[in-house]
């Protein structure tokens, strides 16, 4: 499969910029992991009444335990749903420079759950909670679904080949995301991204597609996470989570 380049901020890591917000520099990428590093653990179904999306996302989390984030939490219920809509609005009174970048990265608001009726999702952290991740796989349930995810990857490409810096512009607050490619040759798409708001963030997005499912793994650190090691980690959370669709 030829690579693509692509990656999200959504259900992974929100990139939901609303300048009336309070604290705009309150990032929702912590909102979004926040039950893994301040919640307790899940407990885990009985295997036999987990779906296949499940039993991926739950095998990449026992990669991640073993590879040093071991606390972990399955999002389910109102959280999984919640997550399965796309936000909307994302750019109101909003201003993105370049121009032509807005709806590409407006679309980074997408991702694997908001795809099908299968899906799973499991959020995990490290002892420290200095970095947060999640591993996501739902089920491509038509032509329509995978559609969606060529889309995604289009708009991806796009920002990666036209938008490497962009400067978001609200009423009272302004940012850069800068984008590059990680060069995760493993992964059918990868994205790491910057943001030097108030609180500066690092993110990892890695997206595969594997038989009738698309997987996602996504990390956001205080600390950069633009390292080789960490990359292998991520990978490897991802590909294990994918064999098990296959």
């Amino acid at each position: 499969m030829a690579k693509k380049f692509t990656a999200v901020l959504a259900a992974g890591l929100l990139l939901t910029l609303s300048a009336c917000a309070a604290e705009p520099a309150d990032m929702p990428q912590d909102e979004t992991h926040k039950i893994a590093s301040e919640g307790s653990p899940t407990p885990t179904p009985e295997v036999q009444n987990l779906s296949t999306a499940e039993v991926a996302a739950t095998a990449g989390a026992v990669i991640a335990a073993k590879l040093g984030f071991p606390n972990s939490a399955k999002i389910q219920g109102e959280d999984l749903a919640a997550l399965a809509e796309k936000p909307t609005d994302t750019l109101k009174d909003i201003v993105v420079l370049p121009g032509n970048c807005a709806a590409p990265v407006d679309d980074l608001n997408w991702s694997p759950v908001q795809l099908g009726t299968e899906a799973a999702r499991t959020d995990f952290t490290n002892e420290s909670q200095n970095i947060t991740g999640s591993i996501e796989v739902a089920k491509l349930e038509n032509d329509k679904d995978r559609q969606a995810l060529q889309g995604h990857f289009a708009n991806v490409s796009t920002i990666l080949a036209d938008c490497q810096s962009v400067k978001i512009n609200g009423l009272d607050y302004s940012e850069t995301l800068k984008f590059s490619d990680p060069k995760v040759e493993s992964a059918d798409s990868a994205l790491y991204y910057t943001r030097n708001g108030k609180y500066p963030q690092d993110s990892l997005v890695l997206i595969t597609a594997a038989g009738d499912y698309a997987g996602m793994v996504s990390f956001v650190s205080s600390t950069p996470l633009d390292d080789k090691t960490f990359n292998q980690v991520a990978t490897s959370i991802l590909d294990t989570a994918m064999t098990q669709v296959q």
